[in-house]
């Protein structure tokens, strides 16, 4: 039998999280950490349980989660909600010349 697979709800904004699509479910990500939990940790008692890392942050209203959730919207992710961490041609070219200068000095 297959496992169930958790929809998101808005209801889960509270806890600080929003989601992210990859193939055909919904994952978790937290608004704060970024971290990414599985589609099984969508429920509401353990959203608040990772909730619960951030102290600072447990008595946060829905609206500040929301303002939170639209962060990570306006950076620069790949399609799996991760930061986006390949090096670019031209900085590779940078840092080849610096290390050939250096080299000479």
């Amino acid at each position: 039998m297959a496992a169930k697979t958790r929809k998101f709800s808005e209801d889960y904004v509270k806890f600080g999280f929003t989601f992210i699509e990859k193939g055909q479910s919904q994952l978790p990500q937290c608004v704060i950490c970024m971290n990414v939990l599985s589609n099984d940790s969508m429920r509401p008692n353990r959203l608040g349980r990772h909730l619960k890392q951030h102290p600072t942050l447990v008595l946060k209203t829905k609206e500040f989660f929301s303002s939170k959730a639209e962060s990570p919207k306006r950076m620069r992710l790949d399609k799996s909600g991760s930061y986006h961490t390949g090096v670019s041609q031209h900085l590779k070219a940078s840092f080849e010349i610096a290390k050939e200068t250096s080299y000479y000095r």
